[in-house]
């Protein structure tokens, strides 16, 4: 079960607390930087203290923030892009980076990059040909350099074409989400975002279903059956429905829908909490916002992370706040 409320009440502490309603924006943002600074913060067991790049995830798509967008752990035949995701941290501005992509252990294509995006964070490389031609199938390898050694590698396929394809059944809608949720779930569903359109799909494309209750504490949770790929329920607190607007309950849906995608692609093994599952799970709820115009409540509860100028969202800066609220999680 993956619950979100005292982590989030802790990371609205660690951006709200210090700063007054005086106070203008930049020095809110300010004193953000420095209370993250400042705060000690327990490392995972997979933050190295050196520079390095965290675990790769490849997804169909991306955001600009570094949000997979359909994740993947093989392509299906016809794929023409491969995009891969990872964190990094303890990096310098200036350093040298290599991009490298192998097809069947042999050298793709290759770039060298003077490293710019900041000391830790997360990003995303893709791979595909100008012209969108389909990708050959067969083994895809990204290897990532710094100052000239290797840092991280993964591995992912692009499956051949298969002589048979089963067509699955259509599920109602109906039978997996409360009446009483219909309209949030339309609001991601029919969203002018790819991402949100996914997580909305999740629902009768796996059969996840959307349902109210009375018995818990958090505004929404994911749950599932540990050791078992099985969908799992996303819960909606009545509570936190009839007292919030619609476009806060389809974000918080769009959030715990993150985490059941995360369970559902990942290796049951290692499933768990990481400052990376929850900067997408952030992501998707913020999107969610944007998308609905409702700007509004990142004003008010999340000014340290969204620059209303820009109407944009300072990823690095979600980051360290999500490392300090989940401090006894992992990085990745």
């Amino acid at each position: 079960m993956l619950s979100i409320t005292l982590a989030q009440k802790r990371m609205n502490r660690i951006i709200n607390n210090s700063l007054s309603n005086s106070l203008c924006f930049c020095t809110r943002l300010f004193i953000l930087l420095i209370i993250l600074f400042s705060g000690h913060c327990v490392s995972g067991e997979h933050t190295p203290s050196f520079a390095a790049f965290g675990e790769i995830s490849f997804s169909e798509g991306v955001t600009e923030e570094s949000v997979p967008i359909r994740p993947v752990l093989e392509y299906e035949p016809g794929t023409i892009k491969i995009c891969a995701v990872f964190p990094f941290m303890n990096m310098e501005d200036g350093m040298p980076v290599e991009i490298e992509w192998l097809y069947n252990d042999e050298w793709f294509y290759s770039t060298d990059e003077e490293w710019d995006e900041g000391e830790e964070g997360i990003t995303h490389r893709s791979i595909s040909w100008e012209n969108d031609r389909e990708l050959d199938p067969g083994i895809y390898t990204l290897r990532l350099f710094i100052n000239g050694q290797l840092a991280r590698s993964a591995d992912v396929e692009v499956l051949a074409p298969s002589r048979e394809e089963t067509q699955e059944p259509a599920r109602n809608l109906e039978d997996f989400i409360d009446p009483d949720l219909m309209r949030a779930w339309e609001i991601l569903a029919y969203a002018d975002n790819d991402l949100l359109n996914d997580l909305a799909m999740l629902v009768p494309d796996y059969g996840i279903e959307l349902r109210l209750t009375d018995d818990m504490t958090s505004n929404g949770q994911y749950v599932y059956v540990s050791g078992k790929k099985e969908p799992g329920k996303v819960y909606i607190s009545w509570d936190f429905s009839e007292k919030t607007c619609w476009e806060d309950v389809s974000a918080t849906i769009a959030h715990e829908l993150t985490h059941a995608v995360q369970h559902l692609t990942s290796d049951e093994g290692k499933f768990g909490c990481t400052v990376e599952r929850e900067y997408e799970a952030y992501m998707a709820k913020f999107y969610a916002l944007m998308e609905t115009g409702r700007t509004d409540i990142l004003i008010d509860s999340w000014s340290g992370v969204y620059n209303p100028r820009t109407g944009k969202i300072w990823k690095n800066e979600l980051w360290k706040a999500l490392k300090e609220a989940y401090a006894s999680c992992p990085e990745y």
